[in-house]
């Protein structure tokens, strides 16, 4: 666990192998109140065995006498209560709640807080503890605290891309939401009554394509709701999770029968408080952990972005569809008037009501105004027009009439005899009002977008829907490049312009205006003759953007814009620069705030007289106090006396200016309650340096940063007791060993221990100060390194910081060998090297031995046997005697075992070279069975040889390997019992999975029982005994150093032998 905090054990605790509690744990038999267990790091919670709650807490739930009654109900009532107040006490704690045995429904309650279950059957048949599961979780909630910020950082990203369709932020949401919960599905579905069809999914083509094959599921991805998890995802109303399906009460449930997944998160999407459908992630396997609230919240975030999506799509559908009702008209029109009779017959129209109607007045009278203008039937004309006539009462009213792309106001006043029109063009009026509409929805966008792109592209897009200019963007100044860069362009600008460069200030248009500070609006840029080519533009307002930048709307028609276009691009661009202003202070607020809020420096913020405006949550925490209480309050009064005046007297000098504007302060204040080894509380002393700057900006505040010296004191102290003690093992070390300091080019001797004064024959009182070439200890001062130039070991040492090598050296005693070790540490002084002498003169001359030796084994033994084999075959040739050819054939099948003996002896010495430490790799095993058996049958047609390896199999070993199965199928050949043996290579894993068994086994006389305990080490190698079992001895020697162990058991039909060798799985923990 951490220093920060100690486990919480809620309940009675279990007395079982599983049940070991962490370190530090602290056993309650009630959920503690709110005021205790702010220090808890994680909460286990027993929900079976004694109740936590008192019996008072329930005196419903006792019978008359006193006995307690506790039902079914009762118990998931209770349990649900404890979970509850659990989650409401410990809400950002990770929480491990357990029952001794499964406990289905436990675990689906469990499961909807987001609270990771156990029961002590999966520990124990999991060899694990409670004290590990929850060591897992604490590690799995400090990982994940992280990855939120990322993770969020991308989900603003891909919503807030304006480039992307619904469906592929849908995909990259779906992709962000795998990598988010480490799961390998994720899908999107729409409900319809009781029918689930899946509209979108990622990692589930595999699963599909079985489900749709084996008519689960439709082609079409549809399947019944009642046959899927999202169903209770749909009825629980929130999100739904499991991380386990078994343990989480969905064995057996139609679902996971059809699907079989075993991990599952899902929330609704909700589109106009209707469920439209869900979104999900899921696996088919099970996840080490359940879901976090974290994660819980994340897919709640993403469904409901999912859902508010669709909702802007049906609102910009709706909207683009009345858009196109418009007609985008700016002509001023004269009041026009029509009389209509009580058939609804023309009776009279004037000549302004015949233009703005686009008919002959003449052609109109004596026809039906619906008849005429059916458009107008089930508008606001016929209802207005009917309800005047019917209630002989005025109206008025504005309506729009499409087929002429016309606002008008009318005023109709009925009589007996019919109805008298008047009505007025009020189209300019109502454009004017829908171009302030949507200039103060730009405004309001303006001041809600929170980034400079966000903004630039709202001005763009404000030019198109308030101005109807198509050809428009922004450019930012970049003081780095001295230049204007575009941000945003309008499709319009792109395909006329294509990609705009740099430009500097004063140049063009854009440039001027940035240069000047003023608007430039030109009619037609053709007539400024600066040589610059405007891709077919004509007409261009550019305005400054304040100090940021340029917004410009341009047009391919000259003198295009009137001054109301000016005005209003104007306004735009000073709303744009108040925009760029708040974003830039925003972002300056929070560059301050990150500073202070989101690092563990302990700063605070006093005024002239020493009041506390602002504190870190660490600086109060260093004096022991809350944030709250220090505040507003002196600091003076949080210090010892000592400690208050010398902040006083810094204080008063950095406010006045009289020296520095910065001073520093060494505290000390006395800490109570701290726990110290033994668990005993007393006070200790903590020391800080308090480094005092004034703010600047003519602020009269004065900024402190807290330093905690604590350590540093104890430090010092601690680093002279550790000198000595490394001082002391320095002059005891057996083996040679000289210290050396390293200054710019130079080595500088700093000790020898005695044992390199002895052996080397120096006094360290001599040397100790001097250069290390000093030091002569070379056997050979032309050595052949020396000769070939190769670097002195201590430029080596210098250049790769730990050195081993093997090195001739000149001693009091004459030449000795040694192996050298140096290495180099850095310290407050500089940077230190070590070289220690260890003496292996005596090591290799026995090697030298051996090599020799061994010579002599594989070439004079060969060549003398050789010779024997040539007399052994002439003695054969010439003699008629049975007896002399006899021992004849004896003495050959002497010298090669012989041969045999000396080839076995080359291969062990072979493998003990190589040493017992070796490299494994993942092997597949049946590849190499294969081939030891193919080479066998070449050789030896009349042996069977079965090879019944699963090609899945794989241990860890070396190129090795293969020689071990050959020995074995060599021995089971060569020592067979019949003319036709048989011999089987097979391979299985061990049930946990870390390890594989590969048994080679035959059907002859079987291994005798004395080379089996020589070869499992049970019986010491004797003179009889030495030259049997070779190939047994090298397959032991190689499956001990993979990590391996050999058995001996029956073979084939409880026939010959079975050699067991059991080795490390690729992918096993061993």
């Amino acid at each position: 666990m951490t220093a920060e905090g100690r486990p919480l054990h809620v309940g009675s605790v279990p007395n079982a192998s599983w049940s070991v509690l962490p370190e530090g744990t602290r056993t309650v038999s009630r959920v503690p109140e709110a005021d205790a267990g702010d220090d808890v790091v994680v909460v286990l919670l027993r929900l079976d065995g004694d109740p936590t709650e008192s019996d008072d807490d329930r005196p419903d739930e006792r019978h008359r006498d006193g006995r307690e009654e506790r039902t079914e109900r009762g118990e998931r009532t209770d349990r649900g209560e404890r979970l509850r107040r659990v989650s409401d006490r410990f809400p950002e704690t990770p929480i491990l709640a357990y029952t001794a045995d499964d406990d289905v429904d436990a675990a689906i309650d469990v499961g909807r807080r987001g609270i990771e279950y156990v029961s002590g059957r999966r520990l124990a048949a999991d060899e694990e503890t409670l004290a590990e599961r929850a060591v897992r979780l604490t590690e799995a909630a400090e990982k994940n605290e992280g990855t939120n910020d990322e993770f969020l950082e991308r989900f603003l990203r891909i919503t807030a891309d304006r480039s992307l369709e619904v469906e592929a932020k849908i995909d990259r949401l779906l992709e962000l939401g795998r990598d988010r919960l480490d799961l390998t599905i994720g899908f999107t579905s729409r409900i319809d009554d009781d029918e689930f069809e899946l509209t979108r999914q990622l990692g589930a083509d595999d699963l599909l394509r079985s489900l749709v094959e084996a008519g689960a599921v439709g082609p079409d991805g549809t399947v019944p709701l009642e046959t899927t998890y999202c169903r209770r995802t749909i009825e629980d109303g929130g999100v739904t999770a499991f991380s386990k399906a078994d343990a989480d009460g969905w064995a057996g449930d139609p679902a996971h029968e059809v699907f079989g997944l075993e991990t599952y998160i899902g929330g609704r999407v909700v589109v106009d408080n209707e469920v439209l459908g869900t979104l999900c992630f899921a696996d088919e396997e099970t996840r080490d952990r359940a879901f976090t609230p974290d994660e819980r919240l994340f897919v709640e975030l993403l469904a409901e972005w999912l859902g508010q999506e669709f909702e802007r799509q049906r609102a910009r559908d709706r909207l683009q569809s009345a858009r196109k009702r418009l007609e985008n008209t700016l002509e001023r029109i004269d009041d026009a008037f029509f009389a209509l009779d009580d058939d609804w017959e023309f009776t009279y129209v004037n000549a302004k009501a015949a233009m703005l109607l686009e008919r002959d007045a003449d052609d109109l009278v004596g026809t039906n105004v619906w008849s005429e203008f059916p458009d107008a039937l089930e508008e606001a004309y016929e209802s207005a027009y009917r309800e005047a006539m019917e209630t002989q009462q005025p109206v008025v009213f504005e309506q729009h009439y499409e087929p002429l792309d016309l606002w008008t106001k009318a005023r109709a006043y009925p009589s007996e005899e019919g109805l008298s029109v008047f009505f007025t063009d009020v189209t300019d009026r109502k454009r004017r009002e829908q171009r302030l509409e949507r200039l103060l929805g730009t405004t309001e966008g303006l001041q809600r977008a929170s980034d400079v792109e966000g903004i630039a592209e709202r001005l763009v897009d404000a030019a198109e829907d308030v101005l109807g200019y198509e050809i428009n963007g922004v450019r930012l100044y970049d003081p780095g490049i001295d230049a204007l860069e575009v941000v945003a362009l309008s499709d319009g600008a792109a395909d006329r312009l294509g990609v705009r460069p740099p430009r500097d200030p004063g140049d063009g248009v854009v440039g001027e205006a940035f240069a000047t500070g003023e608007p430039v609006i030109t009619p037609d840029v053709s007539s400024r003759d600066d040589g610059r080519e405007y891709g077919g533009v004509r007409s261009v307002i550019a305005v400054p953007l304040g100090e940021h930048g340029v917004f410009s709307v341009a047009s391919a028609e000259p003198d295009a814009f009137d001054e109301s276009d000016v005005s209003i691009v104007k306004l735009l661009a000073t709303n744009g620069a108040a925009a760029f202003e708040r974003v830039e202070r925003q972002r300056r607020l929070r560059t301050y705030e990150l500073a202070l809020e989101n690092v563990d420096d302990m700063v605070c913020v006093l005024d002239v007289d020493g009041r506390v405006t602002y504190a870190t949550e660490p600086f109060a925490a260093w004096l022991g106090v809350d944030r709250e209480s220090l505040v507003d309050r002196p600091l003076s009064a949080r210090l010892p006396d000592a400690s208050a005046d010398a902040v006083a007297e810094a204080l008063a000098s950095v406010v006045s200016g009289a020296d520095e504007r910065t001073a520093s302060v060494d505290l000390w204040i006395e800490r109570d309650g701290e726990r110290v080894e033994g668990g005993r509380e007393e006070a200790t002393r903590r020391r800080g340096e308090l480094r005092l700057s004034g703010l600047g900006d003519d602020s009269a505040g004065v900024v402190g940063s807290l330093a905690d010296t604590t350590d540093l004191y104890r430090a010092r102290s601690e680093l002279s007791q550790e000198r000595d003690r490394f001082d002391r093992l320095f002059e005891r070390l057996p083996d040679p060993a000289i210290e050396v300091i390293h200054r710019g080019d130079d080595t500088i001797v700093r000790a020898i221990n005695p044992a390199f004064a002895e052996r080397f024959g120096y006094d360290e009182s001599a040397i100790r100060g001097e250069p290390v070439t000093t030091l002569d200890l070379r056997y050979d001062p032309l050595d052949e390194s020396a000769i070939r130039g190769e670097p002195s070991l201590d430029r080596r040492v210098r250049e790769e910081g730990f050195v081993t090598d093997e090195v001739r050296r000149r001693t009091v005693d004459g030449p000795r060998e040694f192996l050298f070790r140096g290495f180099t540490y850095e310290t407050p002084e500089g940077t230190h090297a070590f070289g220690i002498y260890t003496d292996i003169t005596e090591r290799k001359h026995r090697e030298r031995y051996l090599t020799i030796v061994n010579r002599i084994l594989r070439h004079n033994l060969r060549n003398e046997l050789n010779v024997v084999f040539g007399f052994a075959s002439e003695i054969q040739g010439m003699t008629g005697d049975d007896r002399v050819r006899d021992y004849a054939a004896r003495i050959e099948a002497t010298a090669e075992r012989l041969v045999a003996l000396g080839d076995g002896a080359r291969e062990i010495k072979e493998i003990v070279d190589e040493g017992v430490e070796s490299d494994p790799e993942p092997v597949s095993v049946a590849p190499v069975a294969r081939t030891v058996a193919d080479r066998w049958r070449d050789d030896r047609p009349e042996a069977r040889i079965d090879v019944a390896v699963p090609p899945s199999i794989a241990v860890r070993a070396d190129d090795r390997f293969e020689r071990v199965l050959d020995h074995l199928v060599e021995n089971a050949i060569v020592h067979a019992g019949s003319g036709s043996p048989r011999v089987s290579i097979a391979a299985e894993p061990d049930p946990d999975g870390a390890g594989v068994t590969v048994t080679v086994s035959d059907d002859g006389p079987g291994i005798p029982e004395a080379i089996r305990e020589v070869v499992a080490g049970d019986t010491e190698v004797t003179q009889l005994r030495h030259n049997s079992g070779l190939g047994l001895w090298i397959v032991a020697w190689v499956v001990e150093s993979y990590g391996g162990t050999v058995r001996f058991g029956p073979g084939i039909d409880g026939a010959g032998t079975a050699v067991h060798l059991r080795l490390p799985a690729a992918d096993g923990a061993e």
